[in-house]
């Protein structure tokens, strides 16, 4: 091996531990990060064998791996690391450094979700929120994919979730598109700094304290880009929700996108200086708490307020761009840490139409309990906070065993037969445990589980057909409101008929 060779090594393996925090010396290889891996039946390279390579200098060999393309940036490896590495920081890490050097895997995965990124990243750079046609559009004529999800867009169409006239409007973008542009300007400059040095621990869970939500309350508002379009069903029973619980929101003023899997998968600069933008307006407007529905908005916001409070570097780095410097004042929140917040004694009073009969999989997802630090909501292996509510409404929560596993995430259009594969092992342990639908609180989550579920179930043919419920379509059933009158029908599953029979 050259000496340039072993100088870029040494360059490499100093950004890893510099933007990760990890002593790589402390890997141990117990393999508990692959046997947890929902992807890692897909990769060439599993996170242990990942961690093997780079621990042993292999740096380009683990840039050039498959797996960095089909890793959902679960955290599952990181959260059950024993030796508290961040292993999908690493993954992270090792795929911005491939994308900036053109060290790359060849294999047809690497294209497909580097061509959704891309045309992610440019539509939000373009317009500072996304606009899913336009996106849509881009990526096929990337990938030459045109009749993928034609069927599904047509629904989407009819159902008014996606609006062809929308794109050529550009009322949809948000007016500071000069700090939108700066900020990924800014994201190209440079490198991100130094992660605090991790060190072998045992992490116990620590719930953090509810948040204080009483009637009559306002609290902000971050709907995020796809409450506007392809979950527009969860914007409007969030609403519904919160009028029948005596709540007003009042919206971030010219939100921006939270750059979303896209950006926390090639860019840790974007994937912090977008949300922070958020965190500037909402403190700025004197918000204490802000609803943010999307559990992977929520996740980008909560990891980025930390960072905020953490690094003086960023807040400098955010009111170089807004003019505004955050405080970190606001808190962004769930849905269900707003009604956990809201009280259960409080909650049981409103309920006029109990979900009697009605059992249910309480579907947690990857990012409403991981980062388990940072997010402090509910048990990263266990979470039962949204059973209770269930509970409170009438509802039966069944036991079951995929609660927190991945359904695949941002990844739904470039590797589609992986989330399928997910969603089955999913839906098949739900259905075994005597479910009759699932609850969810994401809506990365209800596509996969949802709009992905004919396909999957064509491919498997084990599985009964299962309605997707939000968590907020069945607070407001619950609490009087019609089914159709917070758009259960706009589901891809037909979901009307299991709650217009109770």
């Amino acid at each position: 091996m050259s000496k340039h060779n072993l100088s870029s090594i040494d360059t490499y393996k100093k950004q890893l531990e510099e933007s990760t925090g990890n002593d790589y010396n402390c890997c141990y290889q117990c393999g508990k990060c692959t046997a947890g891996c929902p992807a890692g039946g897909f990769m060439d390279n599993p996170p242990t064998k990942i961690m093997r390579l780079v621990q042993a200098g292999y740096i380009e060999e683990a840039m050039r791996s498959d797996a960095l393309w089909y890793c959902v940036g679960c955290q599952t490896c990181t959260a059950r690391c024993p030796q508290n590495m961040d292993i999908a920081a690493t993954m992270d890490a090792l795929r911005e450094l491939a994308i900036k050097t053109g060290i790359v895997s060849e294999d047809r995965s690497k294209k497909l979700v580097t061509a959704f990124h891309t045309s992610f990243l440019n539509n939000i750079r373009k317009h500072g929120r996304l606009q899913e046609l336009s996106l849509v559009n881009s990526y096929k004529l990337r990938t030459r994919t045109f009749l993928q999800d034609a069927s599904s867009g047509i629904k989407m169409i009819r159902e008014g979730k996606i609006n062809p006239l929308a794109s050529f409007s550009g009322k949809e973008g948000v007016s500071g598109k000069e700090q939108i542009e700066k900020i990924f300007e800014l994201a190209e400059k440079g490198t991100h700094a130094a992660a605090p040095a991790r060190k072998p621990k045992k992490n116990t869970f620590s719930p953090q304290p509810p948040p204080l939500i009483k009637p009559g309350m306002s609290i902000g508002y971050y709907p995020g880009c796809s409450l506007g379009g392809t979950a527009k069903e969860y914007d409007i029973s969030v609403r519904k929700m919160c009028e029948l619980l005596d709540i007003r929101l009042e919206e971030i003023p010219d939100w921006n996108c939270c750059g979303a899997t896209s950006a926390h998968a090639t860019s840790h600069r974007l994937s912090l200086l977008l949300p922070a933008r958020n965190q500037a307006l909402a403190d700025a407007a004197g918000m204490d708490y802000v609803l943010a529905p999307c559990a992977a908005c929520q996740n980008r916001q909560v990891t980025t307020r930390k960072a905020l409070i953490d690094s003086e570097e960023l807040r400098l780095e955010v009111k170089s761009t807004t003019g505004i410097e955050p405080t970190g004042r606001a808190e962004f929140i769930g849905v269900t840490q707003l009604l956990e917040g809201y009280s259960t004694e409080e909650l049981a009073r409103r309920v006029k139409r109990p979900l009697k009969d009605l059992s249910l999989a309480c579907y947690y997802g990857c990012l409403l309990v991981r980062p388990m630090e940072a997010m402090s909501f509910d048990d990263p292996e266990n979470p039962l906070k949204m059973e209770q509510i269930v509970t409170t409404l009438g509802g039966t929560p069944v036991d079951w065993d995929f609660k927190i596993e991945c359904c695949g995430a941002g990844l739904t259009l470039a590797q589609q037969e992986m989330v399928e594969d997910l969603t089955h092992s999913i839906a098949r342990n739900a259905a075994v445990n005597g479910a009759q639908a699932f609850v969810v609180a994401c809506p990365l989550c209800h596509a996969n589980l949802d709009m992905r579920q004919e396909g999957m179930r064509k491919r498997y043919e084990d599985i009964e057909s299962m309605p997707v419920y939000y968590i907020s379509e069945l607070v407001a059933v619950a609490c009087g409101a019609d089914p159709a009158e917070v758009a259960v029908g706009k589901h891809f599953v037909p979901a009307l008929d299991l709650l217009n029979r109770r």
